[in-house]
């Protein structure tokens, strides 16, 4: 049987993390035999609790083998060059970060570099016999066609079935008029939003520090969320505060430039470079305020979207181990 080996940052508590965590539950659910291996490999490498109720098991040194299959992420693509018997699968979690490198020489960023310098080039879709790819988003399939690569594989994601609110069992209580933001995400357009809405009555608040049982709370009492961030992906937070049945504001780029990885109504995205986009922001948010439920109902194909995504991504897994596993 192919074995499938996960590389996943040790002791990262991310949204790429847990969605290599809900990949191992996922091809396992298919039969598939799967651990994770946690990078920089180290001997006290252990499941974080928070990803432990996925059930995966752990190896704590990769097999290069030529019935494994290594599956990285974006972000660690160098190990492309560390196997030489085993086929590689690159899971495009984003596009952004791929490209991104440590901008100071950081304690962290030394150790970026000695783990992957000078023993390992980094991958820019050199040719390569045995690297397969699978993208999450639309945006990250588009990049991967102009990089060449004509047979990239689904592979999505989803939100916690926690935070996946059925539609009729939204909150009926009236909500706040308040404005839920990441504080990591477009930070700068966000902190001239927040001053530009000075004495409209609406009280924004960073997500920062919530358990998921707390998160499911305030996106169910709260009105609005926003994201002006670079959406490298399929972010997650907007389809986490969306299902809960807050009304989703982003900007246009990233994914959210496109109608399949954000597919929001036109008018709740905004080009946050254009003329005058403060004072229209403002305006909008405060006629949500006004009237949510009306916002709410405009909508409802987009909770609609989101709530479907583990079940299509668990068809998604099982297609792509296939797949992999018939090409040895």
């Amino acid at each position: 049987m192919t074995r499938f080996r996960i590389l996943c940052p040790r002791k990262t508590l991310t949204g790429g993390p847990e969605a290599l965590h809900q990949l191992g539950a996922a091809l396992r659910a298919a039969g598939l035999d799967v651990a994770m291996v946690y990078i920089p490999q180290r001997r006290d490498n252990d499941t974080p609790d928070k990803f432990r109720h996925y059930g995966v098991p752990v190896e704590m040194k990769l097999s290069d083998a030529e019935d494994v299959v290594v599956i990285v992420g974006e972000t660690a693509t160098d190990w492309v060059w560390r196997v030489n018997r085993a086929q590689v699968l690159i899971w495009w979690l984003s596009v952004d970060f791929h490209f991104k490198r440590p901008e100071k020489w950081t304690k962290r960023a030394k150790l970026w570099l000695r783990e992957r310098l000078p023993r390992n080039r980094p991958y820019a879709f050199q040719p390569h016999p045995r690297v397969r790819h699978a993208w999450q988003s639309e945006y990250a399939r588009q990049f991967l066609l102009r990089q060449g690569v004509t047979d990239p594989l689904p592979l999505t994601d989803y939100i916690a079935p926690a935070l996946t609110v059925p539609e009729n069992e939204l909150p009926a209580v009236p909500r706040r008029n308040v404005c839920l933001y990441n504080p990591r995400k477009g930070w700068a357009f966000t902190q001239q939003l927040i001053a530009a809405c000075e004495g409209s009555g609406i009280e924004f608040v960073p997500l920062q520090g919530y358990s998921e049982a707390q998160l499911r709370e305030l996106f169910g009492s709260s009105k609005l969320y926003i994201d002006f961030g670079e959406h490298p992906g399929r972010d997650r937070i907007p389809r986490e505060a969306a299902a809960s049945g807050c009304i989703v504001i982003t900007g246009r780029r990233g994914s959210a430039a496109n109608a399949v990885d954000v597919p929001l109504p036109e008018a709740c995205k905004v080009d946050e470079t254009a003329p005058g986009v403060l004072g229209l922001l403002r305006e909008r948010l405060t006629a949500i305020c006004a009237d949510d439920a009306a916002h709410r109902a405009a909508q409802a194909d987009y909770r609609a979207w989101i709530r479907p995504q583990r079940e299509t991504f668990f068809a998604e897994a099982a297609a792509l181990g296939s797949a992999l596993s018939r090409s040895r």
